[in-house]
């Protein structure tokens, strides 16, 4: 069950918005968001009880469900552009970047770019071979 959907049923059993806070671990703010949206939405008891956990969300915050999605980095072509000499995660971030705006949609911050990548080469157990460069030394 959602957490809206319990704090609206913790709300009409007549818990107060600190018990609620408290018993649900999220913020006082959050609860006291939550109801004001019931509020200002009119939701009666029986709304509630029939309406499903996202219609609930998207009738309580309607301006979060218009909000634009950004678009996803392709993964394994980072992957292998990475490997390639030259070429650094930020110098791909900045591509990706370009590419988004190009196409009207808005993209992704760097860390919220480079996170993603890391937690999918961790997931793929993905290494990169690093060809060792053999060193001269100079003897005066």
């Amino acid at each position: 069950m959602s957490k809206e959907k319990q704090i609206l049923q913790m709300l009409q059993n007549g818990y107060s918005q600190r018990r609620i806070a408290s018993t649900l671990r999220v913020s006082r703010n959050t609860v006291a968001r939550v109801v004001k949206a019931a509020s200002d939405h009119g939701l009666s008891k029986d709304a509630l009880e029939s309406m499903e956990e996202t219609e609930l969300h998207h009738t309580l915050f309607p301006e979060e469900a218009m909000l634009p999605t950004l678009v996803t980095p392709d993964f394994p072509y980072i992957h292998k552009e990475l490997l390639k000499n030259g070429v650094t995660l930020k110098l791909l971030w900045q591509e990706y970047v370009d590419n988004c705006r190009d196409a009207g949609k808005p993209p992704y911050g760097y860390s919220q770019y480079c996170k993603p990548y890391q937690d999918y080469v961790v997931r793929n157990k993905l290494t990169m071979h690093i060809q060792p460069q053999p060193v001269h030394q100079v003897y005066d």
